[in-house]
């Protein structure tokens, strides 16, 4: 590979997870690290989980991603995904200006001879935590708004939910509960690629971690584990598990 990115999401605060991401992401042929969205710690047995993920982005994560950028000079692309509280979202901002990482929520950044775009909402779920939550018709509205930021054949998408109805959606019962919104997005945009995280046992569930609505490709590459891909040779992308 000559220009590689790596890919995680779903890392939820592990920080050996963040460790070997980086580990992979400091390798010589890589061009730039992509964080898809669940960033923080959620489950904790006392405290305020705001305060527990607070902690996280600000002791752990800025200063170790501002290392990292410093002695690797390589590009650290970041968002929040639906476990991570909007509260704590200035410091993430302040992160961003104080070099640590290049927010992507709702954005386009260039990377390479392409543009990296990120959409951190899902579509409507059972779940407590509602900051990151739209249902399909406004998901729809954004992204079409987000579609008009670059050419989207020439953009790779980090979107945190995955598309309804694939290989990367389907939850321990064996349903699809991805989005219908970015579903048609891909369908109608045709991407150049598309990166997603949020169901955790897909790959496992479906055997695997891809799919292709027309000539857009789309992964789920399941928690905690690393993608690596080749800007100019899609071919040669694999998924190495954590």
């Amino acid at each position: 590979m000559t220009d590689a990115v790596v890919f995680a999401t779903d890392l939820h605060g592990e920080i050996h997870n963040y460790e070997r991401l980086l580990e992979v992401g400091a390798g010589k042929n890589v061009k730039a690290v992509v964080i898809g969205g669940d960033i923080s710690p959620f489950l904790t047995a006392i405290g305020d989980v705001a305060t527990y993920q607070r902690e996280f982005i600000e002791f752990y994560l800025i200063p170790r991603m501002k290392q990292f950028r410093e002695k690797t000079g390589k590009d650290v692309f970041i968002m929040m995904g639906n476990d991570d509280i909007n509260l704590n979202m200035d410091l993430l901002e302040k992160g961003e200006k104080s070099g640590s990482f290049t927010l992507l929520n709702q954005k386009v950044h260039k990377i390479g001879d392409k543009f990296i775009a990120g959409y951190s909402y899902i579509n409507e779920a059972p779940f407590l935590m509602k900051d990151w939550e739209k249902n399909e018709e406004n998901i729809k509205k954004d992204l079409e708004e987000l579609s008009k930021l670059s050419d989207p054949r020439k953009t790779i998408y980090s979107m945190h939910a995955p598309p309804l109805g694939t290989n990367l959606d389907v939850i321990f019962s064996g349903e699809h509960v991805g989005s219908s919104a970015i579903r048609e997005f891909i369908k109608e945009k045709q991407p150049f690629m598309t990166l997603h995280g949020h169901i955790h046992e897909s790959p496992q569930m479906t055997g695997n971690w891809k799919d292709a609505i027309g000539d857009s490709i789309s992964i789920n590459p399941g928690k905690g584990s690393i993608l690596v891909f080749d800007l100019n040779d899609m071919k040669t992308m694999e998924v190495l598990t954590v």
